[in-house]
């Protein structure tokens, strides 16, 4: 049975990508901070532990990792945990610092150490999605802190595929 690690998994596409792999015998570890509505997600599908917690925190990712490592083995990773930053979105100008780090951290630094961390657990063939979006190619005005993180995604995944 194929294993996928979903982060970012108690709503919108992470929830949905859950739903789809568990009808296609899946089994999967899902990640979300809100530990009731992951847990919720949990309970409708067959073949899923959920691991509430926050997936800037080097603990937390271990506790992941242990998590996939009791199903043996790891087919998908899907860092789809993100964090917009501030709203309404200030310019890069006027971005608080410390909430741009937060963003950055989030977007772009925890996928990598996630991706450290389970490496050794890469089926052969498996997958790594890094999950971004248009604003990391189109400079939209007041997205430049989201924006900005996800286009060092982007860039960060395209080194890791060469």
């Amino acid at each position: 049975m194929p294993v996928a690690l979903i982060t970012g998994a108690s709503k919108g596409l992470g929830r949905a990508l859950a739903r789809e792999l568990a009808g296609r015998g899946w089994s999967l570890v899902l990640d979300a901070r809100g530990a009731e509505a992951l847990d919720s997600v949990a309970r409708e599908l067959p073949a899923a532990t959920a691991v509430a917690g926050d997936i800037t925190d080097a603990r937390h990712r271990e506790q992941l990792a242990a998590a996939v490592q009791q199903l043996g083995r790891l087919d998908l990773l899907v860092n789809n945990a993100s964090y917009l930053g501030p709203s309404p979105m200030p310019s890069l100008a006027e971005y608080p610092l410390d909430e741009l780090a937060r963003v950055y951290d989030v977007d772009v630094l925890a996928p990598l150490a996630l991706i450290q961390v389970v490496r050794p657990m890469l089926a052969d063939g498996a997958a790594i999605v890094n999950v971004t979006s248009d604003a990391s190619v189109e400079p939209y005005e007041g997205w430049g802190g989201y924006g900005s993180a996800k286009a060092a995604l982007d860039h960060l995944t395209a080194i890791l595929a060469a």
